[in-house]
């Protein structure tokens, strides 16, 4: 009997900030495609039944190859314009039979197991939960190019993922089109569900530029090393 869980992985970021031909998610990141090390993590949590990649257009057909080496994988499906268009796509290969879905970015291709598992625990409370890290840094306003004011940053976080929901949430926030949000914790507000935040334990970066690549490559190899 399939567990009650899926995700949803999205991949199907172009990443011309890059500098690379390829999306971003297939840059090869200490040895492998960057999408792997998502599949692998959440391959390996028990709870998680189902597994669903969103790549973009044309890839799909290239990758039905991945099923030999991922049993998990239920599903490889082609994204649309924005995120929102392509995790909606996801969304609709989910399994009826799951009752809560995670989302994660495969461009964030360091989280941990234990992360997952907390978010999964959290979202299965409250209803809807995020990865997230307290801001540490002084954060300022700027205006025409000069400090125009300093932040309180006591109640601030900086959103990750996975982010986690009752698929009901999820399929009722995703109802209605024309979503610009770049993450999907900002739809859960705005249709009036409190969202739990869950602090990240481990280092959990998004890749958008080369000093990212090269930073998430050393972590990788060390973590082999260890």
């Amino acid at each position: 009997m399939m567990s009650p869980i899926s995700v949803i992985i999205v991949a199907a970021g172009k990443g011309r900030r890059l500098g690379y031909k390829i999306p971003k998610a297939f840059i090869k990141l200490a040895g492998q495609e960057m999408y792997r090390y998502s599949l692998e993590t959440f391959s390996r949590i028990a709870e998680i039944g189902q597994l669903v990649l969103v790549v973009p257009r044309g890839w799909p057909e290239r990758l039905s190859y991945l099923r030999s080496s991922f049993p998990k994988l239920g599903a490889v499906v082609a994204g649309g314009r924005e995120r929102s268009d392509s995790v909606r796509a996801g969304l609709e290969a989910v399994s009826e039979r799951s009752d809560l879905v995670l989302i994660h970015d495969a461009a964030r291709p360091l989280v941990s197991a234990r992360d997952i598992r907390a978010v999964i625990a959290a979202a299965k409370r409250s209803g809807a939960a995020v990865l997230a890290q307290p801001v540490t840094d002084t954060i300022k306003r700027g205006r025409r190019g000069f400090i125009a004011a300093t932040v309180d940053r006591h109640d601030l976080w900086r959103a990750q993922t996975p982010q986690g929901f009752h698929r009901r949430i999820l399929r009722r926030i995703y109802a209605c089109r024309g979503t610009d949000v770049t993450d999907d914790s900002s739809l859960a507000e705005r249709a009036g569900f409190r969202v739990a935040l869950v602090p990240a334990s481990s280092p959990n970066f998004k890749i958008t530029d080369k000093h990212d690549l090269w930073m998430a490559a050393c972590l990788l190899r060390k973590n082999r090393r260890a």
